[in-house]
């Protein structure tokens, strides 16, 4: 009997029933494996950063709401990033949108459960275009802008000042 808890196994490059083929998770109580392998896990953060085991009257008990906890740490201009004057200037889109939420590009809700009910991915890395057309993942632009395509996402973020070129990829 083991007292200690290891990483699903997977192979990259092969999309299989837990895993899209980069490894990252796509069902349901796979978010450890994500959170594990993310940098924010490397970095010190631990479930109980976020999360309170006691329950919350927020969505996920998270210790505070989704808008304001990702802004503890990480505001506008911050080491931690965005580094940007404002969230407008890091997401493009109105500060009170669903746009502007970091859990709408950096947690999307691409681990599924049963039907079509997803849960929220805890890799905290933005899903390009070009991870979306190699690898099958779900792109949280897409998930917003449901008819436009990874075209459409490339194009547009071509124009956005201050984005790192592999994001346009």
């Amino acid at each position: 009997m083991k007292n200690f808890w290891e990483l699903e196994e997977h192979k990259l490059g092969e999309t299989t029933f837990t895993h899209f083929a980069d490894g990252t998770a796509h069902k349901n109580r796979m978010q450890g494996n994500d959170f594990a392998q993310s940098l924010m896990y490397a970095r010190g953060v631990t479930c109980f950063s976020c999360h309170d085991v006691h329950g919350t009257g927020n969505n996920a008990d998270l210790i505070k709401p989704a808008k304001q906890l990702c802004l503890t740490c990480h505001g506008p201009n911050s080491p931690n990033g965005p580094h940007a004057a404002s969230l407008e200037a890091h997401t493009h889109h109105r500060a009170e949108s669903t746009g502007s939420e970091c859990i709408s590009c950096h947690m999307p809700k691409i681990e599924q459960t049963i039907a079509d009910v997803n849960v929220r991915s805890h890799t905290f890395k933005f899903i390009t275009a070009a991870l979306t057309d190699e690898f099958k993942i779900p792109n949280p632009c897409i998930s917003c802008h449901a008819e436009k395509n990874t075209a459409w996402v490339r194009e547009t973020m071509r124009g956005w000042q201050g984005v790192s070129p592999w994001r346009v990829n």
